[in-house]
């Protein structure tokens, strides 16, 4: 859920995280989850994938406190989640053509039209979105309303994002693929989910390899 105007306050670009430092050498491919609600994709990403490293953004502080609390619990150094707005933290946290990934999982639609400014893949978010992944990074959408899938699929391809599965086409699923705690019930019950598989142009770099200092 994304709620908070926009930002007009002036980047503090000397006094972004040290991923490096927290991380180690799983810096080296850091991804972004946009509201990661009851944590099943986070943790179960940071079960599977522990030479990788995740930041997950939750609007709610309950849900963050928790899933936060559940991650230290397993022993997850490599998932780091933070309380707040993705709008205002992520351009904060991560220099543009940082991530190798970002993950977005059912976002609020926000059917209404005065709320249509709080919709995740609006102009100004789905810009930033381009701009934060690196070279062949990802984005990762996915929903289960065709209706938002299909405007979030057009304005993400108008920005510039490429379509791994063609112009216009919604993404198969992997076998590999990390489902959310919400995912996990539409795929139980047979409901459809919508997928998105984008990314920014050109071949991604060879993971560099961070050492914490």
């Amino acid at each position: 859920m994304i709620f908070s105007e926009g930002d007009d306050s002036p980047l503090a670009l000397d006094l972004r995280p040290d991923w490096g430092a927290a991380f180690g050498a799983a810096a080296g491919r850091l991804e972004l989850e946009i509201g990661c609600g009851h944590g099943g994709f986070a943790l179960g990403f940071g079960s599977r994938h522990p030479e990788r490293a995740l930041v997950g953004i939750e609007q709610r502080r309950k849900f963050a406190a928790e899933v936060a609390e559940r991650a230290r619990r397993r022993g997850f150094g490599n998932v780091l989640i933070l309380q707040g707005d993705a709008r205002l933290l992520a351009p904060r946290l991560f220099a543009p053509g940082s991530l190798a990934a970002i993950h977005v999982h059912f976002p609020d639609p926000w059917w209404k039209r005065r709320h249509a400014r709080r919709r995740l893949v609006d102009d100004g978010m789905s810009e930033m979105l381009l701009r934060l992944l690196r070279q062949g990074g990802e984005l990762d959408f996915r929903t289960d309303v065709e209706a938002y899938a299909v405007g979030a699929l057009r304005r993400l391809e108008e920005v510039g994002f490429e379509n791994a599965a063609g112009p216009g086409r919604f993404a198969e699923p992997l076998p590999e693929e990390i489902p959310s705690t919400r995912e996990k019930r539409y795929l139980a019950t047979g409901q459809q989910v919508f997928r998105l598989r984008l990314r920014r142009r050109g071949a991604a770099p060879p993971a560099a390899v961070s050492s914490a200092s």
